[in-house]
Parts: structure tokens; C-alpha cells; sequence
């Protein structure tokens, strides 16, 4: 991949920021705006294949700008950079923005750039799938019929949190139930999934490692977070090292529910027909993170953390 053939979009209403970054990737070429208005007449006239923003801009936030770029060019990929930890922020930049990472102020150099050029490689890949193909991630779950026959897999410590998901999600799908990570990893073993969903925690497991090992074992499954723990540190970690699809806040509504899962069937759908449209993919293949099932759960999640961790982008 020649870098120069590449371009980069940087976002920022602070002119010396703006600066740096176009310093520090003078090796490709380089677009900025200082808001979000000027950013999108640049994606319309341009072809973006990374797009790196602000979050707190006047007018137009980095979140409701990266949410209009994946509706007007969705090879772009999407980086959100702060430096806040705005908790609402980080959960919408996954559910209306489906951000590729999430980056605090202030960055690590060798890091922001490791993670530019795997996003330029994801991009440049995207770029070889069908327009039409691509189209289609941009249709709304209320417009495509989800597949169905499908298999779900809820991981909860409760059996009735457990038994309404079966409830609502039958017939449609064949939906499995567990409230432990183990039995959780043994349904895997044993049927095609194509959606998990489950908390920060499960019993003394930490969710986001275990869907971090779902990610490493499993790219195609889509992961859904489901709880009523509002932590920013927890929401950027979901992004970056779990890559799941969408973070639902308890309490929610039933249809909120219904849409997202059928959303994730979709995307699940896409991966299948589409590799290369699956960065989890990509990714499993220019890092070498891997989950050795010889060991314990949590030694095998404590592993898997340290090399995610060791990893050269974010």
C-alpha cells in the first residue's frame, strides 16, 4: 500500500492540532476542516479513506459527523479522538457512528499512525467489494427483512433475563441461553452463532474480555453489550478491543431490542457473504492475537488481554 495514495481526513476546530497531525502524516495526502460542516463538503467532493474527528466541535459534533459520513460514503472508516471522557459520546460513536476506534487526547504517535495505516489497509480492501454490496450497510433495519433461522446465543447470570429473551426471539431464531461464560463458550463450540449479546460482567468473567475472545476465535459473530453500566473506560474498551456492534443501556424498549438484534443478523449476514467487509477479519490476520484453549477461561482472558494490549495500534 503506497501511503501517498491515500487520503486522510482530520477534523479538529484547533488549528494547532490540525497542524501536528498533518505533520505526522505528511506521508500521505491530507485533508482538514475545523468543523463538521466543511468536513462533509470535503467527503462529498473527495474520496476519504480515513477520517479522524474531534468529538466536541461547535456546531456539528465529531459523533453526528462520523454518523453522516457512514451514510454518504460508508468505505470511509471512521475514527473518533477526545479529549474528554464523555461517556454518551463514546456509546453513540458505536451505535450511530459505528466508530473503527476510539483515540484519547492526548495520542501516542507511533500508535495513531500504526492504527491510520491498518485502517487505510481496511479501507483500500472495502474499496475492492461491490458498490452495491456496500450500499447495503447503510439501509436501516427497518427496511431489510433480517434473515431468520439464525442463531442467537444470550449470556446472562439470571434464567428469567434469560427465559424473555428466548420468549421474544422464538420463533424467528433458534435462540441458546447461558449463564456462564463457560457454557457460553461450549454453545459456540457446537453451533454456527450469529449473534452474541452480554453484560460487563458475567459471574467473575469480564465481558468485554470475553467478547474480545469471541472477536480473536469467532470474527464473523456479532456482539451486542447489554447493561446498565455507564463507565466511559468500559465503553471504550467495548470499541477497541471487543469491536462490538452495539452498547444497549438497560433500561430499553422491547422494539429497541428487536431492531438492534435483526440489525446485527444483517451485518452478520454481510460478513459471511462478504469477508472482506469484516475488519475482525482483517485484523486476525495483520496481528497475531490468539486464544490458547489448553488453559483455564481466565487464564486463557488474561492472556488474550496482554496481547491486545501489546498490539502496535489502539
Amino acid at each position: 500500500m503506497s501511503k501517498n495514495s491515500m487520503t486522510l481526513l482530520f477534523v479538529d476546530d484547533e488549528p494547532l492540532i490540525l497542524q501536528s497531525l498533518s505533520l505526522l502524516f505528511e506521508d500521505y495526502t491530507v485533508l482538514t476542516a475545523s468543523n463538521g460542516d466543511d468536513a462533509l463538503r470535503i467527503v462529498q467532493k473527495n474520496s476519504i479513506d480515513v477520517i479522524i474527528s474531534d468529538q466536541r466541535m461547535p456546531g456539528m459534533t465529531g459523533v453526528e459527523l462520523l454518523k453522516t459520513v457512514k451514510e454518504i460514503s460508508p468505505r470511509t472508516m471512521r475514527i473518533l479522538m477526545t479529549g474528554y471522557s464523555d461517556l454518551e459520546a463514546v456509546i453513540d460513536s458505536v451505535n450511530a457512528g459505528e466508530v473503527f476506534r476510539y483515540i484519547n487526547k492526548p495520542w501516542r504517535a507511533d500508535k495513531l499512525r500504526e492504527t491510520v495505516q491498518f485502517a487505510c489497509s481496511v479501507a483500500m480492501q472495502r474499496a475492492q467489494v461491490a458498490t452495491h454490496i456496500e450500499a447495503q450497510q447503510t439501509v436501516s433495519a427497518q427496511s431489510i427483512t433480517a434473515p431468520s433461522n439464525l442463531e442467537l446465543l444470550f449470556i446472562d447470570t439470571k434464567e428469567s433475563h434469560l427465559q424473555s429473551f428466548k420468549d421474544f426471539f422464538t420463533p424467528k431464531y433458534n435462540v441458546h441461553t447461558a449463564t456462564s461464560a463457560n457454557a457460553a463458550l461450549e454453545i459456540l463450540r457446537q453451533r454456527s452463532v450469529a449473534v452474541v449479546s452480554c453484560d460487563v460482567q458475567i459471574g467473575e468473567v469480564d465481558g468485554i474480555d470475553f467478547l474480545s475472545a469471541i472477536r480473536v476465535r469467532y470474527p464473523d459473530i456479532v456482539t451486542i453489550l447489554m447493561t446498565d453500566t455507564r463507565d466511559a473506560k468500559v465503553a471504550v474498551r467495548m470499541i477497541n478491543e471487543g469491536q462490538v456492534y452495539r452498547y444497549l443501556v438497560k433500561p430499553f424498549p422491547r422494539e429497541t431490542l428487536r431492531l438492534t438484534v435483526e440489525s446485527a443478523v444483517i451485518r452478520y449476514k454481510l460478513h459471511i457473504d462478504n469477508p472482506l467487509l469484516n475488519s475482525k477479519r482483517q485484523e486476525a490476520g495483520a496481528f497475531k492475537v490468539s486464544v490458547d484453549e489448553s488453559r483455564s477461561l481466565g487464564d486463557q482472558l488474561a492472556l488474550l488481554r496482554q496481547q491486545i494490549a501489546s498490539r502496535p495500534i489502539y
